[in-house]
């Protein structure tokens, strides 16, 4: 095997996740107007490298990004906010959480009912590094976390509704009803002086929620305010927004007349409560792991570099990651989370291994205690290249784990593990859980996969039988090839399909399976007939989006309505299909300004930017149009004309763009040009020119 462990890490790097971003255009961020609300939450994508989906509860999509995470509500589309400020993690202070998340592209994703485990990545010069990990058990409740304070002021409770300096009262059927509470509409406020008065007109807006408590904290309401006024004579009105009142007391009893009150003004926050991961290492000393009957000796890994998780997958009380040099490693959730239990996994030579048979283990002494303590016999776990005494098979990059079975593919094939638990009585009253894997090695050519580094995994139940897909890309070895290989029966067998095809991904639901891959996504009834979806194009009047690029990074099948939809995810952008035939799209691609009229990619390149169909193409961003008709005239920098278009907008959908060729069809010039636009971008104008300049460097 010829695998070289640096060039296939830029490889990846490059090729899947983007995090250059040279494609995308300059994100103007359109941030939430200040209005009562502390949102952890940008409007739209961060960037167009799409290359993980997830889907969660009724209506939550999770996309990675080559820019951090999105997400999409069901209506609207958000990025969660970043920081490169250093996080603490939960192994430093165990009570430590964010609401912010670290700064880099997410290189996997891993959700399982409201558990969302999100991975990040970036580089260190030529080398990927893993910027760890980010948890939470609560991610749906995304909009409901506490409210933050901003402002209090103290208050007597003014439940006779007289007005009285200082206090507070609600308005029409305010009494507090037993078993009930308040349901007032309005609260009126009569602060000290207008000094306070105005603080309270200043701060408190829409979506503002108020908290109000007594001394002892035995009574509580919030409510969400509507809107608010200047009630006259120094008064301040508050109406109140329908259904937002909640109260609580410990005797069931409202606030008494005169009783001193806290007035707090709050914001609402939208943000997830994550906590955070370091990116899995090992400390230098640990040089001997205890698992399964025994343990087993392996040489630490104790940097982020070339250690990056690619893959990650929870079934049960484990969450799994595949960390490539940092090997394959779970997490228990049942417990709190503490340092993930490394895994070993087999040699290289290896078809099989057991940490569960006794005979697996030889008797020896402890290199840390001097104990004897039994270890995996003939057995090292070592992620560096075989030259330097590794094992490629340690080089764990994708993972699916499910009932008690585990597939791990490596950059020296496919591994099947068996998780088993057996309860070890210690004493009378004592026992452990003794957890362990019997593995199954499945490599190129004796197993008949297609190709020995395998990148993404699948997983297909249809007719009460188990499909296991895994996309496998070659790592030089004579005979190898990139394309799919699957098995049917648990892998003891295996077939290919699509090879030659550089595969990212596999989705499957029933009969469908639907393959990520460079030149497109493919789908298939069968796993042996294959068609291929053509690119996605909006076809809504006047929008202009489109996917420029063939290549598609990931697939999934939405099944939460009665008709299931498709999203995808691309090097330009997300679509979604309002069914699994690829029609109807809608696209959503990173935000740019509406009022400037510019290009990009700018610098461009016909040779290797928005390749389409064997094009590479330059987009056109003119923001609103009102008229049917766009020409657009390019002109060199002597300002002669070498390409011109008209686009009727009755007939034409999808973006306005160039191929960098000239009239005659050739590829023009490396240079500068200039590009005049002619639209109207109000109805109360007629149509006219626009100009921008563009770089073409081929």
């Amino acid at each position: 095997m010829k695998l070289l462990s640096n060039k296939i890490l830029f490889y990846i790097l490059i090729s899947v996740f983007g995090f250059s971003q040279y494609s995308s255009p300059y994100r103007f961020s359109l941030k939430p107007m200040n209005d009562g609300e502390i949102t952890y939450f940008d409007d739209g994508f961060n960037s167009n490298v799409v290359a993980e989906i997830k889907l969660m509860s009724d209506s939550l999509t999770w996309f990675g990004t080559g820019r951090g995470l999105s997400l999409h509500d069901g209506e609207n589309a958000f990025t969660y906010q970043s920081t490169t400020d250093s996080i603490v993690d939960i192994f430093s202070n165990p009570s430590s959480t964010t609401k912010v998340l670290p700064n880099g592209g997410v290189s996997a994703i891993a959700a399982s009912n409201d558990t969302l485990l999100v991975a990040f990545a970036g580089d260190d010069n030529d080398t990927p590094i893993g910027l760890g990990l980010a948890f939470t058990s609560e991610a749906r409740s995304w909009y409901g976390t506490e409210p933050t304070e901003i402002m209090s002021f103290n208050f007597s409770w003014d439940s006779s509704g007289a007005g009285v300096q200082n206090g507070i009262y609600f308005g029409f059927d305010s009494e507090y009803v037993p078993g009930i509470g308040y349901s007032g509409s309005f609260l009126v406020i009569s602060p000290l002086s207008n000094l306070n008065q105005t603080m309270i007109l200043d701060s408190v807006q829409t979506n503002t929620v108020i908290k109000i408590t007594n001394a002892d904290l035995s009574k509580t309401l919030s409510f969400t305010v509507e809107s608010v006024t200047d009630f006259g004579e120094g008064r301040v009105q508050l109406m109140i927004a329908s259904g937002s009142i909640n109260y609580s007391s410990v005797a069931d009893k409202g606030f008494l007349n005169e009783e001193s009150i806290k007035f707090s003004i709050t914001k609402a926050t939208k943000a997830i409560q994550w906590k955070y991961l370091p990116q899995p290492v090992d400390n230098e000393l640990d040089i001997e792991v205890p698992f399964g009957e025994g343990y087993f000796w392996q040489l630490p890994v104790t940097v982020p570099q070339a250690n990056v998780t690619y893959d990650a997958s929870i079934s049960g009380k484990y969450l799994y990651v595949a960390s490539w040099a940092g090997g394959l490693r779970r997490y228990d959730l049942s417990v709190s989370l503490r340092k993930p239990q490394n895994m070993p996994m087999p040699m290289d030579w290896q078809s099989q291994l057991s940490t569960c048979q006794d005979s697996a283990y030889i008797d020896t002494v402890s290199k840390i205690t001097g104990d004897p303590i039994p270890v995996l016999k003939d057995y090292y776990l070592n992620p560096r290249d075989p030259a330097d005494g590794g094992n490629h098979n340690h080089k764990a990059f994708s993972v699916l784990a499910y009932d008690d079975k585990i597939w791990v593919g490596t950059a020296n094939g496919l591994n099947k593990g068996r998780i088993v638990e057996e309860i070890i009585q210690l004493s009378e009253t004592e026992f452990e859980i003794l957890s362990c894997v019997e593995w199954d090695h499945y490599k190129y050519p004796s197993s008949g996969i297609s190709g020995n580094f395998v990148v993404a995994l699948g997983k297909q139940n249809w007719n009460n039988q188990i499909t296991i897909w895994a996309a496998t890309v070659s790592t030089g070895e004579a005979g190898e090839a990139q394309g799919l290989s699957y098995s049917r029966d648990d892998g003891n067998s295996w077939k290919t399909a699509l090879i030659g095809e550089r595969v990212y991904n596999i989705e499957a639901k029933d009969s469908l399976v639907f393959v990520s891959t460079a030149t497109g996504l493919w789908k298939s009834l069968d796993g042996e007939n294959w068609a291929k979806l053509d690119p996605a194009i909006e076809k809504s009047l006047l929008n202009q989006r489109q996917i420029l690029t063939n290549i598609v990074y990931a697939a999934k099948i939405d099944d939460r309505d009665s008709i299931p939809k498709l999203w995808i995810g691309t090097p330009d952008g997300v679509g979604l299909a309002q069914n699994t035939q690829g029609e109807n799209w809608q696209i959503y691609q990173s935000n740019h300004d509406p009022l400037e009229v510019y290009a990009y990619p700018n610098p461009f390149s016909p040779l290797t930017h928005n390749a389409l169909d064997n094009d590479g193409y330059v987009r056109f961003h003119v923001g609103n149009i009102v008229n049917k008709q766009v020409k657009i005239d390019i002109f060199n920098f002597a300002m002669e004309k070498v390409h011109s278009k008209v686009y009727n907008l009755n007939t034409y959908y999808g973006a306005l763009k160039w191929d960098g060729r000239d009239m005659l069809g050739n590829h023009v010039a490396n240079g500068v040009y200039f590009i005049r636009i002619n639209y109207a971008n109000s109805s109360n104008q007629s149509p006219g020119d626009n100009w921008t300049k563009l770089i073409v460097v081929k």
